[in-house]
């Protein structure tokens, strides 16, 4: 039987990239499924491929969480970023509601990023042997800098400051909650929750893939975490990631 995860705090004030630190540590010392990497501020935080993510030092939740999924198949490994979206969707509909999954895994209110997040998952044989959920939540930050489009931060849609580690030990909890689920063989239900948060699913949506622009409704992902659409002239097309960007 999997054993349930307890978090295990690292704390650090500054490191280039929570996920780039906690696999090395993880590599070099045993640690506890849950192990939990907490940094005041990265210099080189990471999102999907080359991006960045923007933090001011000591605003915001900037972590790495550490899973031992030794139960799924390689296969099977969209199942967590689906748990961990999900469960950041969990916190942040506390505070404020129109939240959604953009898919593959950021998180938005409305039309805004919140929240980024970056899997790295390790495999052994056909089966998972080490996950790495990297995740950056805009918490405190009151202006955003950078020439990312469209962040915000729950200060900019509430006018509250929180409470970091209170925001942390609620983040841990729904993270933990969605895992257990994955653990415990609810897969469909994971799945229907992803599908109901998914942003633009089923709305008509200018997308654009390989230098063409077109419009298309999301209809689904499927097992292997890969976009589902209908075109305008009835073409299904799929996608993997990078594969296809939203259009404004």
């Amino acid at each position: 039987m999997h054993t349930p995860v307890s978090n295990q705090i690292i704390r650090l004030g500054q490191t280039e990239s929570t996920n780039r630190q906690l696999l090395q540590l993880s590599s070099q010392e045993s640690l506890e499924e849950g192990a939990v990497l907490v940094a005041d501020f990265q210099t080189h935080g990471r999102g999907q491929g080359s991006n960045v993510w923007e933090s001011d030092s000591g605003k915001n939740l900037t972590f790495s969480i550490l899973f031992y999924p030794v139960f799924l198949r390689a296969s099977e490994q969209f199942i967590i970023s689906k748990a961990v979206s999900l469960a950041m969707c969990d916190f942040i509909s506390r505070f404020v509601a129109g939240v959604s999954v953009k898919w593959p895994n950021d998180v938005y209110v409305g039309k805004q990023k919140i929240t980024g997040i970056l899997i790295e998952n390790t495999v052994e044989g056909q089966y998972l042997k080490k996950t790495i959920a990297g995740i950056g939540v805009n918490i405190n930050q009151e202006r955003f800098f950078s020439n990312a489009p469209n962040p915000v931060s729950l200060f900019q849609l509430t006018g509250k400051h929180f409470n970091l580690e209170e925001c942390l030990t609620e983040v841990l909890q729904a993270i933990n909650a969605r895992y257990k689920q994955i653990v415990e063989g609810y897969a469909a239900t994971l799945h229907d929750d992803y599908l109901r948060h998914l942003y633009r699913l089923g709305e008509w949506a200018p997308f654009s893939a390989a230098g063409e622009t077109f419009e298309a409704r999301i209809t689904g992902v499927n097992s292997v975490g890969m976009l589902e659409m209908i075109t305008r002239d009835n073409q299904l097309r799929t996608f993997g990631f990078k594969e296809v960007e939203f259009v404004k």
